[in-house]
């Protein structure tokens, strides 16, 4: 994935891919197995459950645009040293709560790590243009894999060492990866600015027609990504009776073989400069995949379901930041991406309510509102490559 990449590049690469699998492994580790242990710490109730599991992401959303714009104004590295280490104080601060008040601020201080706006930025600064989606599709994998990886370990982890494990072992990887970075990934070479970096360019962004269709489209397939997998596992276990601690054999075949498909999709889109079929494509699968499940409510079409989704989320999860760096002046990039980020962000909230809500009233709810949403995304795609 990585070939025609400098070494230099892959350096960066590597690190920057390390740095976000540890963020995002934590984040998926406690996915399934955080709300279970929270219910036995002291003063707990639900209201207070919920919200410690949720003011991660709100925090996270809060500041992906302040963090991106302090990136381009102060630099990448120090912007991400900043909040990798937040992440960590928040990591041990939650291995070590007994209370729900003290785990409540700890996941707060944990949203404080919203580094990913200027760790995409700092991955396009220091990567070609030519080789830009290929670095990211590294990036994307790597967050796909430890996703899979902790949706199958995460039961078997907590049950064996506990949850706050969990936590110190986030803390730990998590001061490796910034010690990484701080040390071995460099802080791109000044170079003379055209647009300075003021609160000015707020309004550049916000009028950019470019960055609200690409916002647009990772809100959604974000949104995407967090109803199937609350709603498939769910309907695995409790409509088929599927166990759990199985669930890995859907999972990780469906994985490797999109992962092994995006790898020749995205050289073909970077050296015949085909994004357009790629990123149309990766639509169309994810619409074929809710429109099987839609047409027939049977274990296998779940299945289908998943294959379909992540072989079309891994072809656009790299291509969508690609073309934004693209699109975008590169003395706002991390500005730009914190917009980006925040929308993305956004959209996992909503998938999470639009997945309740299916879980309540019905699969009939994903499938068809899939089916709309990817079949009105990929009309609004055609259009906007169509004026590019």
């Amino acid at each position: 994935m990585l070939k025609g990449l400098t070494k230099e590049e892959k350096r960066v690469i590597f690190g920057i891919s390390f740095a976000v699998a540890v963020r995002m492994l934590g984040l998926f580790l406690l996915l399934p197995v955080l709300s279970p242990y929270l219910k036995t710490l002291e003063g707990a109730t639900p209201f207070l459950i919920g919200l410690a599991i949720g003011l991660y992401g709100f925090s996270q959303a809060f500041l992906q645009i302040p963090f991106g714009y302090l990136s381009d104004k102060l630099g990448r590295k120090p912007v991400i040293i900043f909040g990798m280490a937040t992440y960590i104080l928040g990591s041990l601060m939650g291995g070590m709560a007994k209370g729900i008040w003290l785990m409540v601020l700890a996941r707060f201080i944990q949203g404080f790590g919203a580094v990913s706006s200027a760790m995409t930025a700092l991955s396009a600064d220091l990567t070609r243009e030519e080789v830009r989606t290929r670095a990211f599709a590294f990036i994307g994998a790597s967050i796909s894999l430890v996703f899979t990886l902790s949706i199958v370990f995460a039961p078997i982890v907590a049950g064996t060492l506990g949850v706050p494990f969990i936590f110190y072992l986030t803390a730990l990887l998590s001061l490796l990866a910034t010690l990484y970075v701080a040390l071995f990934i460099p802080e791109p070479k000044n170079h003379h600015r055209e647009i300075e970096p003021t609160l000015r360019n707020f309004s550049l962004v916000l009028k950019d027609k470019n960055q609200a269709f690409l916002n647009l489209s990772i809100a959604l397939l974000h949104a995407f990504l967090v109803v199937v997998f609350t709603v498939v596992p769910y309907q695995l276990v409790y409509e088929y009776q599927f166990p759990k601690v199985q669930h890995w054999k859907v999972y990780l075949p469906a994985l490797l073989l999109s992962l092994a498909l995006m790898v020749p999709s995205i050289v073909y889109a970077e050296k015949r400069k085909k994004f357009r079929e790629v990123f149309l494509l990766g639509i169309l699968l994810i619409g074929l995949g809710f429109m099987l499940s839609l047409l027939k409510n049977s274990f296998v079409a779940l299945v289908l379901l998943v294959f379909f989704f992540l072989v079309g989320f891994h072809l656009l999860e790299p291509i969508i930041p690609s073309l934004l760096t693209r699109l975008t002046h590169r003395d706002i990039r991390g500005l730009s991406l914190g917009f980006f980020n925040t929308t993305q962000f956004v959209g996992a909230f909503l998938g999470g309510l639009w997945g309740g809500f299916v879980l309540k009233h019905g699969l009939v709810y994903m499938t068809t509102l899939g089916f709309l949403f990817s079949f009105l995304w990929l009309f609004g795609a055609y259009l906007w490559f169509k004026r590019l």
